[in-house]
């Protein structure tokens, strides 16, 4: 079985919690700056997925431009170790909180956070930018 996504959330903040706990503040699909380019200050990408085969992989986190898929950032990537996964027959949830800071938003439009796993799109979440009224 292929590796699967879980969600994938786009916030204000995010931080690990007790006992396997995640928390989640200021989930987003849309930001509304007067002009751009605009520099967004800070934001979290937050990604869970299932993983059933054991062996070493690696994450990797793109944001890209919706109309022509130009990359925004250089993608973040982290290695997923076989110590991570599960043993035969079992399925290893892993998880991620990213943070990044001063996202340059070149023009209005949408923009797409895609989650590789190795080469393979797992899933994505679009966030608008779109002029404040």
């Amino acid at each position: 079985m292929e590796p699967k996504i879980n969600f994938i959330h786009v916030c204000d903040y995010a931080s690990p919690g007790e006992v396997g706990k995640l928390n989640v503040l200021g989930i987003f699909e849309s930001i509304f700056p007067n002009t751009v380019p605009y520099i967004h200050p800070q934001l979290y990408i937050v990604t869970n997925v299932s993983i059933k085969k054991t062996g070493n992989y690696k994450q990797i986190i793109k944001i890209v431009r919706d109309e022509d898929n130009l990359e925004i950032i250089k993608p973040l990537e982290f290695n997923v170790l076989s110590e991570q996964l599960p043993t035969s027959g079992s399925e290893a949830k892993v998880g991620f909180i990213g943070q990044m800071n001063s996202i340059n938003f070149e023009k209005f439009g949408t923009y797409v956070v895609q989650v590789f796993i190795d080469t393979l799109k797992i899933g994505e979440v679009k966030i608008n930018v779109a002029k404040r009224n």
